[in-house]
């Protein structure tokens, strides 16, 4: 019923007006009628209708310096026609625009003339970075043809490079792909006061085709003029249809290309320094013999590259050092759900989008979350260590991946690592010293497979993946599961001119391990099988395996000025993906409808605008409706480029099984929502974006944040980004803890404790870029982060189904509360329900993350960085000697700032160097 009445609201909204904001003035610069026609054409249709580009081959040495003299460029095939997809859609390109296409035995060549009667956009920057406020050319290619994939090589008038991997999946007219792939190409760039020239040369060997004698690939060129905000393509797609890889033109000419270099080898050797702050256990009376303040360590290691055939490769790591890479943020997690992070590590990032399974539209799909391998160790010391040493992370013995894709509309991704067998040291209070294993020997592994028609329209395919753990050491054996199997299908059909969808999926997972690993499995914040109220779940203590499943449809429109799809989706109780991939929650069904409106055409006051509705509801597999929303958002851009966007979100009252923690069904209060944001035009020497939002219910609780944006671009190679945002809650029900007693009938024997929380936390995201050339770059990240938390009044629990709670002290029992910090409740005042304590959660964390990365191409694939890292954090609870320090929960930015930056920080310095071979 819940989701008929959000459906019901959609009909006003189909009412609007579809013109309300569009372009009326007569001498309209961009009347519908200048733009090419749109028809309900096939695919292959479109395939015949594509534009083409021939390219042409070379017998002379192409040097590439942005200058074009060669006598080959001047007999090579011109493309010309370019047609605007921004500001003026279906028009020309503004300015003239050639390019030229030549090949040899090792590259292919581009040469762009780019003219323009204003004064050439120039940014320098970092490479991969995005070039919104310089100008740009580009080419994508999709070598295999299949009109799926493609790679992206972009340039911009400063001759800084980035490179892409697009799917046809990427979106619309030059959507955005994966930046994380890194081939070694060339590019050069001349600037003049009539425009500039691009030069690039792509060696094949970053390339993957088929084996046929003569090669036909997607292409597609793009310009990019920053001072009118004019975006053209070679093959043209108005902004109501998907755009990407399908709708790409045809590279022809291309013929009798050798094998070429088949191995890659990249080694590198590394030297690492640091200084750390040691912690003193006051508890024993001597100091950490683990922990030296300053630490020296080095290695060395490689990746290695090897194309089996024109479109199968073999990457492969040994002893991998991801030192360059940016630290994660500080995050405060009160939450019973893990926190997800961002893959940064190279080898894992490349790639990744041939392992990618499902879409955006199912929401637990993650079956791949690289972060599982190489992560901390799952183990731990006795608990009578007065010192540890630990490892950080399980170390990366090697990993290997084999990726590619065959003429007949095969893909293949295969992807294992083994990590080590790790140990860790610790020393009890009288000084003697013993072993615990931390992390077992295990081999992670993933395979991908799918096969899509010639035209790309319709694909098939499967996703499995394997952990398997070496459990010789009792304590872990008890602790980790011994393996864990995952495996899915999914599949997509687009029709209608790919206006049309209809995407499938299912996954089945499957877990072994002791029966006391899985009977933890079964009590996970993901499942709360011991939930004593819920008749569908139930513990079973002698089982030694979980299976279960996931499945979703979703059928739509995803082009046109109206679109819409709907999702059903279920995920079983006993799903489990987390030993490779990442979930949060089980036991859902779930039904999504979402409905949107696009407006492109320039108007009196904007230039595009959107509306979308999206009604959702949640049931658990017990039929109690556990979510459900109506979202409206909207979306504009102003004439001056300017952006607004916000949403209103409406959640009715439902059922929570989480909030207990693994007890009864409680009651979620009715919530209300609101978002906002406003950015400025991002080619402003000094750019601002606001945002903010608040979420609210009828018992007093909220959560509001508000964050600036500022950036300031002082010289052409300078950026610098602060991002301050503060936020502020307040938790009517944080659980605190449970405890086991007999009387408490009315919740099935345990009372559940909770409290209200208030926190204030403030961060400032804070980055500093140089580019002093296009290969040597210095990047800058520093984040302060403090927050606050007040423990309000504790309470328990009453009434299974609904919201109310008896406070301790007043409504129920008795409580009080010792100098060190420690709350003792005795709920019935001496009865016969037995005491129970608490300790006082109040807190205050305090944290500075950073690091800045020197790097510096000095030859083409070969990287140098200099490295330096800090961190320096404090964790101040309500017990032992800050038990009560006035200041713990009082949010003081000037004070916690001082405390902050008087804390003894952490450094690390590194320097690593890679140089790139290729035989």
């Amino acid at each position: 019923m819940g989701l008929l009445l959000h459906i019901r609201f959609l009909v006003p909204l189909a009412l609007i007006p579809a013109g309300l904001f569009a372009q009326t003035s007569a001498d309209s610069a961009t009347p519908r009628d200048t733009m090419p026609p749109v028809t309900s054409t096939s695919a292959s249709a479109h395939m015949e209708a594509a534009p083409r580009a021939s390219a042409s081959r070379t017998s002379t040495p192409i040097a590439v310096d942005g200058r074009l003299t060669e006598p080959s460029w001047a007999g090579a095939t011109v493309v010309r026609d370019f047609t605007q997809s921004d500001p003026h859609e279906g028009a020309p390109v503004s300015q003239v625009t050639e390019v030229r296409l030549l090949f040899d035995g090792d590259a292919l060549y581009v040469g762009a003339v780019l003219k323009d009667g204003k004064p050439v956009s120039l940014r320098l920057s970092r490479r991969d970075a995005f070039f919104n406020d310089s100008d740009t050319f580009s080419i994508s290619i999709d070598s295999y043809h299949d009109h799926q994939t493609a790679f992206r090589f972009v340039v911009n008038a400063s001759g800084v490079k980035r490179d892409e991997v697009l799917s046809s999946t990427a979106g619309g007219p030059g959507g955005g792909g994966d930046p994380s792939w890194d081939p070694v190409w060339e590019a050069a760039t001349s600037v003049s006061d009539s425009g500039w020239v691009a030069e690039l040369r792509i060696p094949f060997s970053q390339l993957h085709f088929g084996r046929d004698e003569r090669q036909t690939w997607g292409i597609q060129l793009e310009r990019r003029i920053a001072s009118n905000q004019e975006h053209a393509f070679f093959a043209f797609t108005p902004k109501r249809l998907r755009g990407g890889p399908p709708r790409f033109g045809h590279l022809t000419g291309i013929h009798d290309l050798p094998n070429g270099h088949r191995l890659e080898v990249l080694p590198y050797v590394y030297g690492r320094a640091s200084a750390r702050d040691v912690a003193r256990n006051d508890a024993v009376s001597f100091a950490n013999p683990f922990v030296n303040r300053r630490a020296y360590a080095s290695g060395v290691g490689g990746d290695l590259k090897f194309r089996l055939t024109s479109n199968f490769t073999l990457d492969a790591s040994f002893n991998p050092d991801f030192g360059q890479v940016e630290v994660d943020p500080a995050v405060l997690n009160l939450s019973a759900f893990e926190t997800r992070y961002e893959e940064r590590r190279p080898f894992f990032v490349e790639g990744a989008e041939i392992f990618r399974f499902g879409t955006a539209l199912a929401r637990e799909a993650q079956l791949l979350y690289s972060r599982r391998i190489g992560r901390a160790p799952q183990g731990s010391v006795g608990s009578d260590a007065a010192y540890s040493d630990v490892p950080d992370i399980a170390t990366i013995l090697g990993a290997a991946k084999l990726t590619g894709k065959t003429a007949s509309g095969w893909s293949l991704g295969m992807l294992d690592a083994v990590t080590s067998r790790e140990q860790a040291q610790y020393v009890v209070a009288n000084g003697s010293r013993a072993f615990a294993v931390v992390e077992p020997l295990t081999n992670y592994f993933t395979a991908r497979v799918k096969k899509s028609t010639s035209d790309g329209t319709t694909s098939l395919g499967g996703l499995m993946t394997a952990v398997n753990r070496s459990l010789d050491d009792e304590s872990l054996a008890r602790r980790l599961r011994s393996s864990a199997v995952v495996a899915g299908t999914d599949f997509r059909h687009e029709w209608g001119n790919r206006n049309y969808s209809f995407v499938a999926q299912a996954v089945t997972s499957a877990i072994r391990g002791r029966r006391e690993v899985i009977t933890a499995a079964q009590k996970s914040s993901a499942r709360y099988f011991q939930r004593p109220d819920a008749a569908h779940l139930g513990v079973d203590s002698t089982a030694t395996s979980l299976v279960g499943y996931s499945g979703f449809i979703a059928l739509g429109k995803f082009a046109g000025d109206w679109q819409r799809n709907l999702t059903l989706s279920a995920i079983s109780p006993k799903y489990e993906i987390n030993d490779l991939g990442f979930q949060t929650t089980t036991d859902r069904i779930g039904a999504d409808v979402n409905v949107s409106y696009r407006e492109n055409d320039p108007g009196r006051f904007l230039r595009r605008w959107e509306v979308n509705a999206n009604p959702d509801a949640r049931w658990n597999y017990g039929g109690d409706r556990v979510g459900g929303s109506l979202d409206v958002r909207a979306f504009a851009t102003l004439l001056n480029y300017w952006n607004v966007d916000g949403n209103v979100e409406l959640r009715p009252s439902s059922l929570d099984d989480r909030l207990t923690r693994g007890g009864p069904l409680a009651q979620r209060p009715g919530e209300r929502a609101v978002r906002g944001r406003v950015n400025s035009d991002s080619r402003n020497r000094v750019t601002l974006e606001l945002q903010g939002n608040r979420v609210w219910n009828g018992d007093g609780g909220y959560v509001s944040r508000g964050e600036v944006n500022v950036g300031f671009k002082p010289a052409s190679n300078v950026e610098i980004r602060v991002g301050p945002e503060l936020s502020r809650s307040r938790n009517v029900a944080q659980y605190v803890t449970s405890v086991s007693d007999g009387l408490a009938t009315s919740t099935f024997g345990r009372r559940y404790v909770f409290a209200t929380l208030e926190q204030t936390t403030l961060s400032v995201d804070t980055r500093v870029n140089v580019s002093f050339t296009p290969r040597l770059t210095l990047e800058t990240y520093v984040q302060p982060y403090i927050s606050a938390g007040d423990y309000g009044a504790l309470k328990e629990f009453r009434t299974p189904g609904g919201f109310d709670f008896a406070v301790y002290g007043r409504d129920l029992g008795t409580i009080s509360r010792d100098g060190a910090g420690v709350y003792h409740v005795d709920p019935d005042q001496g009865g016969a329900a037995p005491a129970f304590d608490v300790s006082d959660r109040d807190f205050s964390f305090r944290s500075l993350r950073g690091n800045a990365v020197l790097r510096w191409e000095w030859r083409a694939g070969s990287t140098m960085y200099l490295v330096w890292q800090q961190n320096r954090s404090q964790n101040l609870t309500a017990t032992g000697v800050t038990a009560n320090d006035p200041n713990l929960t009082r949010f003081n930015p000037y004070y916690d700032a001082k405390e902050l930056f008087g804390l003894r920080p952490d450094n690390v310095f590194q320097v690593k160097v890679t140089y790139w071979l290729n035989p």
